[in-house]
């Protein structure tokens, strides 16, 4: 054996030497020799034996390319130190996912020294630990050697360089290539998570494929420079010899499904769409067999190639047909893709040496990628203003639909208000006119039970429309004095009826006198105890009901009123007192079966009791009864002189002549049957606003009754055209009040916009009527003496 390397070494010496150790790094391709031994494993040995018999060929370039291939390749070259000093070099060689490399050292005495490397070696057993394939290489003084490298791979490509480093040049290497893929692979992660992120947050799902792609991308290139091996899988084994193939699968199908989602490929080319389907489903089936039928890398490696190559076309193909076809161009995008293309077609053409070997050509891969993930970010990034505009355009559609849809509900509250309070008032009105014309009791209580019906559809209606208001924030209150003992007491004396009418006794209970005016909303301090009051009847099957008020003075003209309701009724578990107050809540399920109702009376008093800025409070025990607490604090007005005005039971105007505008001739029957009952009062009747006009004009009229919707010309319209002086300057100051069924509160503010001067709403209330209309006219007065 020593006789053989012996005369090998002296065959290769006739070959140039390689002796320049003061100029370092070099590439030494030019004096070494390359053979393929095709699929044929041979020792060194072997080697020895039949070199003679081999042939072979130079190095062409400093990085040859022998492309996909599972051959057996031998390199040899020689070095010489004629110094007089030993030499410590360090070879690089090979790829650093290349499976073996095997280095043979042959001194002139044909002493062998042998060195392995590669992935199928474990990395701690690397003569020189670092994730390229580098061999140490001690050169005695004054004497030469031949070198054998042995390169073995499953189907990957393998390159030839042949870098020869001092040790100062192979620091400086390092901390370069460090300083490289530092910043590459920054900004890869950076890309990578960011957009991750972004997904979760806007869940669009380009933003999870372009993640996917990009960490997939920084996977594929941790296997292919060497770090995966080093740092993930140092121990070798299936994963590692599996790990580029799997990652570039999956980089390509991450890319293929990006690039169709993002460019929205399906709405301009489904033929090209389809193709995509195809393309992935492939992609799908290789990565099937990669991880199966791992026996066939060698076929793997170049149609993960392939097939990329055919993604990267696909969604060139997809942008160019996008431009063609009109969309808008996405200039970051465009651009990514050109980086990509270019530095992958640099990087081929560098592999098979037709550009010359530099930083540029060298790292062209990594520039081009991440170029492409900087552009494609910028893309992303311009696809979340994108979405943001989008949606702030999908939020202005949705506004003006909303407004849309609540201008819809309140022309169909207003309608369904006018249209049931419209029979109402014959019904509630005509009834009260019987009822106080007829002596028989039995026929009195029926008109009565059918006056309370009404009123408690009534009660519904008014829910219906506070509930709308509620929503809208509408809901507002009328700050005027009012006389609280008369409200107290119409709610005392309409709930002990509702109660004696289930069986049950009601208890009321005043402590200390509550003042007789406050200021405040009469109505909705009326509603606040009606709907508190008629839940407790409602739920409480036998026992009591209970009304306690109060009253505590807590300041000059001002007082905090504690208006207690109790019950002894089925009572609310603890854990649905929090829900009680929301709108149509009812302690159980099956409550509306059992007790009716829109479940809003609770949802209406809390938000009435928060616009008084008062405490609403609820306790309970379910089977034993509820406890509510109402607190509000209320100001008394201060005493001034008012005119003395006639009670209301006296009906008595002093010769005044009203003119009513009302079209619905029931209403009128209604409205004649009041009016016929004031003393010294007179009227007439006009159908619409044009017939309001004229007789305004041929007549001698006091005060309008005014109702709001009519045929040809509304009560609007006629208001309108009175305060322009269409019927002459005397009736431009005319006392007008709306009557109407239309009770929202679009209606009561156009009314006061038109210049009327009061409102009362459908079903008519005799006694309210009059008032409005006493006091319309008393002010009349004070006006015209104050001008006389």
């Amino acid at each position: 054996m020593t006789f053989l390397l012996s005369m090998l070494f002296c065959i290769s010496s006739a070959q140039e030497f390689f002796s320049d150790f003061e100029n370092l790094p070099q590439s030494i391709f030019s004096q070494a020799m390359l053979v393929d031994m095709g699929e044929e494993r041979i020792s060194f040995d072997e080697l020895l034996k039949r070199e003679s018999t081999l042939t072979f060929s130079p190095l062409g370039n400093p990085n040859t390319n022998l492309g996909f291939t599972d051959h057996q390749y031998w390199v040899k070259f020689s070095l010489s130190n004629p110094g007089k000093k030993p030499q410590r070099i360090f070879l690089e060689t090979g790829r650093p996912i290349t499976d073996v490399v095997e280095l043979y050292q042959v001194n002139e005495s044909g002493m062998e020294f042998r060195q392995n490397s590669g992935d199928l070696v474990p990395f701690d057993a690397h003569p020189f630990r670092h994730r390229k394939i580098i061999f140490p290489i001690e050169l005695e003084a004054g004497k030469s050697y031949t070198f054998y490298i042995k390169y073995e791979s499953d189907g990957e490509v393998i390159n030839l360089p042949l870098n020869l480093f001092d040790a100062e040049a192979m620091v400086e290497q390092s901390y370069f290539d460090q300083l490289i893929f530092g910043a590459f692979y920054g900004i890869l992660l950076l890309a990578g998570v960011i957009y991750l992120f972004f997904y979760f947050g806007i869940r669009e799902k380009s933003f999870l494929l372009y993640s996917a792609y990009v960490l997939s991308i920084i996977l594929l290139h941790l296997s292919l420079d060497g770090y995966f091996f080093q740092y993930f899988t140092p121990d070798g084994g299936w994963f590692s010899q599996q790990a580029v193939l799997i990652f570039a699968t999956l980089s390509a199908m991450a890319f293929g499904r990006y690039g169709q989602i993002y460019l929205d490929v399906k709405s301009y080319s489904p033929g090209l769409h389809k193709s995509f389907n195809g393309l992935m489903l492939i992609l799908i089936g290789l990565l099937v067999l990669v991880l199966v039928v791992p026996a066939g890398q060698k076929f793997y490696y170049p149609s993960v190639n392939l097939l990329g190559i055919l993604v990267l076309f696909h969604v060139i193909s997809a942008l160019v047909m996008g431009y063609i076809r009109s969309k808008k161009p996405d200039i970051f995008f465009s651009l990514g893709i050109a980086c990509f293309f270019l530095g992958f077609t640099v990087f081929i053409l560098n592999n098979f040496s037709v550009l010359p070997n530099n930083f540029i050509t060298e790292f062209s891969s990594k520039l081009g990628t991440g170029l492409e993930v900087m552009f494609l970010s910028l893309s992303m990034s311009n696809r979340i203003r994108l979405l943001k505009s989008e949606k702030e355009k999908m939020q202005a559609i949705a506004l003006q639909q909303s407004e849309e849809s609540n201008q819809i509900k309140s022309f169909f509250l207003s309608n369904i208000s006018h249209e049931l309070r419209t029979p109402l008032n014959a019904i509630i009105g005509l009834s009260k006119t019987i009822k106080d014309n007829i002596p028989d009791p039995a026929i009195k209580g029926n008109l009565e039970v059918i006056e309370y019906s009404s009123l408690g559809l009534l009660n519904a209606i008014d829910d219906i429309l506070d509930y709308s208001k509620i929503e809208k924030k509408e809901l507002k209150l009328e700050y005027k004095p009012f006389d609280l003992h008369r409200v107290v007491k119409e709610v005392h004396s309409m709930t002990e009826k509702q109660a004696s009418d289930k069986g049950l006794k009601f208890v009321f209970e005043e402590i200390m006198q509550m003042p007789n005016f406050v200021i405040g909303d009469r109505t909705r301090t009326r509603q606040i105890l009606l709907n508190v009051l008629s839940n407790a009847i409602k739920f409480t099957h036998e026992g009591q009901v209970k009304l306690a008020i109060k009253t505590e003075a807590i300041g000059e003209n001002r007082s905090k009123i504690v208006f207690t309701i109790a019950d002894t009724g089925v009572g609310i578990q603890a854990e649905k007192l929090d829900r009680i107050f929301e709108s149509f809540i009812q302690e159980q399920i099956d409550d509306k079966r059992k007790f009716g109702g829109f479940g809003l009376g609770l949802c209406i008093v809390k938000a009435l009791v928060d616009q008084y800025g008062g405490k609403l409070n609820l306790d309970s025990t379910p089977g034993l009864g509820t406890n509510v607490s109402i607190v509000l604090e209320l100001d008394q007005p201060e005493p001034k002189p008012q005119p003395e005005l006639p009670k209301a039971a006296a009906f008595e105007l002093a010769q005044k002549h009203l003119l009513v505008v009302e079209d619905n001739p029931v209403n009128q029957l209604v409205m004649k049957s009041i009016l016929k009952k004031w003393k010294n009062t007179s009227f007439d009747v006009a159908f619409n606003g044009l017939e309001a006009l004229d007789k305004l004009k041929a007549g001698k009229f006091d005060l309008i009754l005014m109702d709001l919707q009519m045929p040809e010309m509304d009560g609007y319209e006629a208001t309108e055209a009175i305060r322009k002086g269409a019927c002459g300057s005397a009736y431009q100051s005319i006392p007008i009040i709306a009557v109407t069924a239309d009770a929202t509160e679009k209606a009561k503010s156009r009314v006061f916009e038109v210049g009327m001067d009061d409102y009362t709403t459908k079903p008519i209330d005799a006694e309210i009527l009059y008032s409005k209309v006493k006091n319309a006219l008393v002010l009349q007065a004070v006006e015209l003496n104050g001008i006389i």
